[in-house]
Order: structure tokens, then sequence, then C-alpha cells
């Protein structure tokens, strides 16, 4: 694995991710909210593009498969797979 990359499980806003790039890390983020998703896929574009960024839009869990997601739309970072 390259020493410089890190992995942010649970980016949500990006915020971790912004620190890391601007200290010169490749970064792969990985958040389930699509919305934050977006978000991030427009404001980080550029280091996408650049292949500093890798964002992947999943929920991690115990089984493979598909699961159900629940967000509130409220507070973007009260989300859960159990409902």
């Amino acid at each position: 694995m390259k020493e410089s990359l890190i992995i942010d499980v649970g980016m949500h806003t990006g915020r971790d991710t912004d620190f890391y790039l601007k200290k010169g890390f490749d970064v792969v983020a990985v958040e389930a909210n699509p919305h934050l998703v977006t978000r991030a896929l427009s404001y980080f574009n550029d280091y996408v593009l650049g292949g500093r960024l890798i964002i992947c839009n999943t929920a991690i869990a115990a089984n493979d498969g598909e699961i159900d997601f629940y967000i509130n739309d409220s507070k973007s970072d009260w989300v859960t797979t159990s409902y």
C-alpha cells in the first residue's frame, strides 16, 4: 500500500479529507450518504480529476449485498443502516 494514502471512512462533509489532501496525502474516502457524496464530488472535483481522491459511495456492513440506509434530513451525521 502507498505510504501517502489515507483511507477516510465516514467522509461526512469532507473536513478531514480536505485536511489530508492539503497535507499532500492521496485519499480514498468512503461515504454512504449519496447527498454528501454529490456535494463532495463537486467540491473536490480537481482532486478527483487529478487522481488524488477516490470517493466510494457505499456503506460498510457485516454482510454482502444491498441494505436499507436511512438519512435524517435535519442532521447529516445522523444516518443508520438499521431502523
